[in-house]
């Protein structure tokens, strides 16, 4: 593998802009001034719109809704940011067409929403707002008004605090990173100034520049790229070459299963995910904006990405703003992601049960639909990534509570709905029924290709409240895990006796109309011998949360955690048989 230096200097990029040296150390990119929302006012289909920024943005909605013209302003407006020789609220710059890095259209005076940009003061303008929160917890603000300027450029004003100036300006300073897709690559690329190859990058155009964006890379960025591919597409090696004494032509190769073949061998997926990889690395943005990237993914491979994205985000310190009509990238994005329906350049929603069942069951490529209890289904998709082959064959749908449980005649009309191509999984938390109440919920669901599964404990969050997970999530030896969860159930023994009495009070009434439940205390007594002695594991993952030191158990935590002992062995169970 090719090595490469990253110490290049580029030529000025206005009067105003200085050389300095390409630098990707993790301690440069976190910076106490931390991106929080953004707002955009009146340009193409927004009118006016605040979005709040979590570390992976997701916005959805039809075609014309206004998710491109997100990120077109944001990285135009970042674009002039940097390139104009002064950013001042009562003093105007202009930045000439033929200077700028990125334009969304030749016809720039268009870009205006309801009305084209003028060039006067008082004529119509596009506004970008930047909020940011500092290490005191204080909002600094940054934002650009632009417009026509009297010749063929943008005429631009606003503020840039000098809390956030080095994060905006800069020769080799990139706020935002823009992503609008990939079709394919060239068969043969020449080799390109390191200035052409980021302008052309800059404006969207690297399907032609791939490789040269690749051959800026060091060798430990390439190796980076490919363990940020492994996880999506399995293992692959890049070589990227150049002999400036003896080549014209950058050769880039990708070795896969021991196979070499040239860049332009392979799928446009895999290029689409090299491109989206290599611009984080080489314009080290504060931002990433990515437009449609499922376009040329298979639905496993979306599923997939929003989870390595996110973590991407963290590890890097920046922010990722995507657009996508895929149901399999919103299903698979975790539970922080901020989900966005848009609709005619406005917020629809931000309930992302809603917007997941606007976008459809999301069945396409699959064999078994679980529909859940729950509304939120992390923990429940983290179960069934244990088992990978069974992964690729399941989606989960979210339900809305066990009072509103999918039936088994719900359930048999959605799967004559579907055409019967899809076996359905009912999800119901065991909460304190009884094993034999248990057999007879599963049995008054018994259909083809229909069943109920309820949890070995008393919930989804019972599985993560055992010592043996608790063990290899934090390192502490089992016994001490095991005291965690002693201490937890005896300061807690009141509060969990009258939950468990609640519970069997609704179940009692839901399944003894007529009479003839088992005493509370006898059904108390026999989960004395369950784990969690009758407690509900979502109040136990509470209160470990603060038992547990050095936060090291959390939502967060626990999602993530990649390698644990097997747990929810019926759920298994079911699902091979299901997907037999």
């Amino acid at each position: 593998m090719a090595s490469k230096s990253t110490a290049i200097c580029l030529p000025q990029f206005t009067a105003a802009a200085r050389c300095e040296t390409v630098t990707f150390r993790l301690d440069q990119r976190r910076n106490p001034v931390q991106l929080e929302s953004i707002r955009i006012e009146k340009f193409k289909r927004i009118d006016n719109i605040d979005l709040p920024l979590a570390d992976l943005n997701i916005l959805v909605g039809s075609n014309g809704s206004g998710k491109s013209s997100i990120l077109q302003a944001l990285h135009l407006a970042s674009c002039l940011m940097r390139q104009a020789d002064r950013i001042r609220a009562g003093s105007t710059a202009m930045v000439r067409v033929a200077d700028l890095d990125y334009l969304p259209s030749d016809e720039y005076w268009r870009l205006g929403h309801g009305a084209p940009w003028g060039n006067r003061s008082d004529s119509p303008s596009s506004k970008v707002f930047f909020v940011f929160r500092d290490g005191e917890g204080s909002e600094v603000a940054a934002h650009l008004e632009m417009r026509s300027a009297r010749n063929a450029g943008i005429s631009v004003q606003g503020e840039l605090p000098e809390e956030v100036r080095p994060q905006f300006r800069g020769a080799e300073t990139f706020f935002s990173g823009f992503i609008p897709g990939i079709s394919g690559i060239p068969n043969v690329e020449q080799k390109n100034s390191k200035r052409v190859v980021l302008k052309a990058c800059s404006f969207g155009d690297s399907n032609v520049y791939l490789r040269n964006a690749l051959d800026l890379l060091s060798a430990e960025h390439l190796v980076q790229i490919e363990s940020w591919l492994e996880p999506l597409l399995g293992a692959i090696k890049l070589k990227v070459k150049f002999d400036g004494s003896t080549d014209f032509d950058i050769t880039a190769e990708a070795e896969i299963s021991g196979l070499s073949m040239p860049l332009e061998l392979l799928g446009t997926g895999f290029l689409q995910l090299i491109q989206i990889f290599c611009y984080i690395l080489l314009f080290n943005p504060k931002i990433l904006l990515v437009d449609e990237s499922d376009i040329h993914l298979h639905p496993s491979v979306q599923e997939k990405l929003a989870l390595s994205l996110l973590n991407i985000a963290r590890a890097q310190g920046i922010k990722i703003v995507m657009t996508t009509h895929s149901p399999f990238i919103v299903r698979g994005a975790p539970a922080d992601t901020n989900v966005v329906w848009l609709a005619d350049g406005q917020k629809k929603t931000e309930d992302r049960s809603v917007v997941e069942l606007a976008l459809g069951w999301g069945a396409f490529g699959k064999k078994v639909i679980i529909v859940s209890e729950d509304a939120k289904n992390d923990f429940l998709k983290k179960l069934v990534r244990q088992w990978p082959e069974i992964e690729r064959g399941v989606t989960v749908l979210p339900g809305r509570g066990y009072q509103h449980l999918l039936s088994k005649s719900e359930a048999i009309e959605l799967r004559a709905s579907l055409g019967n191509k899809f076996k359905i999984l009912v999800h119901r938390d065991r909460d304190s029924l009884t094993d034999d109440e248990v057999v007879a919920l599963k049995a008054n669901y018994a259909d083809d290709g229909i069943r109920l599964w309820v949890t070995d404990q008393s919930d989804l969050e019972a599985e993560f409240c055992d010592p043996a997970f608790l063990a290899s999530l934090t390192g502490e030896p089992l016994s001490t895990c095991n005291n965690w969860i002693s201490e937890v159930l005896v300061q807690d023994q009141a509060p969990i006796a009258e939950q468990f009495a609640a519970q069997r009070a609704a179940h009692n009434g839901e399944l003894y109309k007529a009479g003839g439940s088992p005493p509370n205390a006898d059904v108390w007594a026999a989960f004395q011998s369950r784990s969690l002695k009758g407690a509900k594991g979502k109040a136990v993952f509470r209160r470990l949360k603060n038992k547990v030191p050095g936060s090291k158990f959390s939502e967060a935590t626990v999602l993530g955690h990649p390698d644990y002992p097997e747990r929810a062995a019926s759920l298994k169970a079911n699902l091979e048989d299901l997907l037999a």
